[in-house]
């Protein structure tokens, strides 16, 4: 009958209509996704951008009543050449950049450095045992093993650079 063939086309386009803003919906949230996904991968190419870097970082525990320890580091420069002008701590009075170095006679000899150290374009500066480090004087309290020693690094050109220091009797491994 002509009625029953009007209610079958009438629950037809009923349905249909569902489907469709159901199929809006699954759009709606795919869209809503992608553009998610879009904004991550945007802020971690931002967060990823060139600049300095600072890895296996680590100090030395004071011994005894001293007040003096050192620390070492590897600062990495992924962008345009920079300069370490200096550092500082709250725990500390002075952090000053040392040099080591071998005189002809074969004697160890450690300078203060003046004037900033060049971290290179696309390159490390190493502050190692035995070579360039950071000499902290003055402790304010002992720098125990297995604790963290706050200090900003201040560059050029990045600015300053936060950095947790770990306190520890050996250099980090891999």
């Amino acid at each position: 009958s002509i009625h029953g063939r009007r209610l079958e086309v009438s629950v037809l386009e009923c349905r249909m209509r569902r489907l469709t803003r159901l199929r809006m919906v699954e759009i709606g949230v795919a869209v809503l996704l992608t553009l998610a996904a879009l904004v991550f991968i945007g802020l971690t190419v931002w967060a990823a951008e060139p600049g300095i870097h600072v890895a296996d970082a680590w100090a030395r525990p004071s011994l005894g009543k001293t007040n003096v320890s050192a620390a070492y580091m590897n600062i990495v420069n992924d962008g345009e050449a920079d300069t370490l002008n200096s550092a500082r701590s709250e725990l500390v009075e002075a952090i000053e950049m040392h040099q080591t170095t071998m005189s002809e006679d074969g004697v160890m000899q450690m300078r203060k450095v003046e004037g900033g150290l060049p971290v290179p374009a696309q390159g490390m500066l190493a502050f190692a045992p035995g070579g360039t480090h950071l000499m902290l004087v003055g402790l304010k309290q002992p720098l125990e093993e297995g604790g963290e020693l706050p200090m900003t690094l201040e560059f050029e050109r990045a600015g300053a650079v936060d950095v947790r220091v770990p306190v520890k009797a050996t250099a980090p491994t891999h």
